[in-house]
């Protein structure tokens, strides 16, 4: 059987984005500028992606409601280490929208699996009713922790990976999670993934934003504005 080891490695969004002398175009600001005033307009929470300065705004008629500070910001792509190459960022700037959210489960609503009637209040009608024995106490459902890693599936086909550290980046820690990978492969345990824009933040702001990453959502790319 032949091992084949996948290397996890990545390219810079914000690099991606930047242009020679690290100045935007005029063109690109004017349509980063245009694409948010059509979210703008609509009373709808959506979220503004700015790799330049490390942020994710939560945003709603252009006004920001929330910022969230990025540890660090990259394109995460796992590939064969014979004959890997750098994958190609998403042209930006853009408006992504969650196709498949984590926080889809936040929205979830559970239906009662039993309908029991309101008791009466007349006395008279409570005494002829045969007495029950009282049933064993029902064990309360625990409340399901958020998560502080978790992907979201996007419109352009890419991941959105929310965690809390960018997988391993020097040429050392490369080959040890290449050599890991390797064997989950060989015993049958491997996880393929498609290619992901990862936000780096603290365990305390990916659950917080949790719920925001729902079906739906739009996120605006910016390159500097």
């Amino acid at each position: 059987m032949r091992l084949s080891a996948l290397a996890c490695i990545s390219i810079s969004l914000a690099a991606a984005g930047a242009k020679a002398g690290a100045i935007a175009p005029e063109p690109t600001r004017v349509a980063a500028l245009q694409m948010e005033a059509s979210l703008a307009k609509k009373p709808d929470v959506y979220l503004l992606l700015d790799p330049e300065r490390r942020v994710l705004e939560i945003k709603a008629r252009g006004a920001v409601l929330d910022t969230v500070p990025l540890a660090g910001i990259e394109v995460i792509s796992q590939q064969p280490i014979m004959g890997r190459r750098l994958p190609s960022h998403p042209p930006i700037p853009a408006i992504w929208t969650v196709e498949q959210g984590a926080g889809d489960s936040d929205r979830e609503i559970i239906a009662p699996t039993k309908l029991v009637p309101e008791p009466k209040n007349d006395d008279d009608d409570t005494e002829d009713e045969p007495t029950t024995s009282a049933g064993p106490t029902p064990t309360p459902t625990p409340t399901p922790v958020t998560p502080s890693s978790y992907r979201s599936r996007l419109d352009n086909g890419w991941d959105l990976w929310v965690t809390d550290e960018l997988p391993p980046q020097t040429r050392w820690q490369t080959l040890l999670a290449a050599v890991r990978d390797g064997w989950r492969r060989l015993h049958g345990r491997a996880q393929n993934h498609i290619p992901a824009i990862t936000l780096a933040m603290t365990d305390a702001d990916a659950q917080r934003i949790h719920h925001l990453l729902c079906t739906g959502m739009p996120i605006l790319v910016a390159d500097e504005m």
